[in-house]
């Protein structure tokens, strides 16, 4: 798909997050709207009928920060692997689509809201993948704040020590951690070198330019190179609506009728 019309998807996966998160007087707008371009490109690159048909040979999407699950749904449902009627059920009783990202709803690899699980299970499927000799990929989508869980770093060792080259971390550097900044939890100073010293492939980009983001990952398909990968994509909290970009309280502030209106205008 041509860049310009994945901008626009990006668009209406945005606002889509925005409908569902107002229907659902849900949470956890800012960390949604920050991801929005990662899964976008993400999702632009794999084969889209190979997850559809559930092949073995498939590339694994898992999005660890789960609590970012409206942009998963949202992007689901965009890219033709949901429903309409499935997504606007998001938060509502009953439906499987709740605040965290669930493995019980279709095509989603496995359930995380508890931060730093999905990179050790996306190594895991990066192995199984090399040893079956399917040539696909594991992407594994993660938040600057959860990386200061320890799990994070075991995993990494382990993937390094494999040259697991099929195996991409995408990190959502938005700089806030829950409601403050992440910095102030736990400083790593300059990112880039704390992951290069465990022996990855590392590279830094814009998180909401679709142009980089594609074309890296294209070229990680067509070059994997021999050790895993690693992408800072750096991000804006709450990005695309002015009164939700980098403010913390959108973490856990929901929207009111007259906000989504606002919200939905500016987009």
């Amino acid at each position: 798909m041509h860049v310009e019309s994945l901008t626009e998807l990006a668009k209406d996966i945005r606002r889509t997050v925005i409908e569902i998160i107002h229907r659902g007087q849900a949470s956890h707008l800012g960390s949604s709207l920050s991801s929005i371009e990662i899964l976008t490109g993400v999702y632009s690159v794999i084969d889209i009928a190979k997850i559809k048909s559930k092949s073995p040979s498939r590339d694994k999407v898992i999005l660890s920060k789960g609590h970012a699950a409206a942009a998963l749904y949202s992007t689901l449902y965009h890219f033709g692997l949901m429903s309409q009627n499935q997504v606007l059920s998001y938060h509502q009783p009953g439906s499987l689509l709740q605040g965290h990202v669930s493995h019980g709803v279709e095509y989603v690899e496995h359930s995380t809201g508890a931060l730093g699980h999905g990179l050790s299970v996306g190594v895991g499927h990066a192995i199984a993948q090399r040893t079956l000799g399917f040539q696909s990929f594991t992407y594994v989508i993660c938040g600057d704040g959860e990386i200061q869980e320890g799990s994070i770093w075991e995993a990494l060792m382990y993937a390094s020590t494999l040259r697991l080259n099929n195996l991409v971390l995408l990190i959502d550097n938005n700089g806030i951690s829950s409601i403050t900044k992440t910095k102030n939890v736990i400083s790593f100073g300059e990112l880039s070198g704390a992951f290069f010293g465990f022996g990855l492939e590392v590279k830094e980009i814009n998180g909401h330019d679709l142009v980089e983001i594609v074309t890296l990952l294209e070229k990680i398909r067509n070059n994997p190179g021999d050790r895993p990968h690693v992408i800072i994509c750096n991000t804006i909290k709450g990005k695309g609506v002015s009164f939700t970009e980098s403010e913390a309280i959108w973490h856990y502030r929901t929207l009111d009728d007259a906000a989504v209106k606002v919200a939905l205008e500016q987009l």
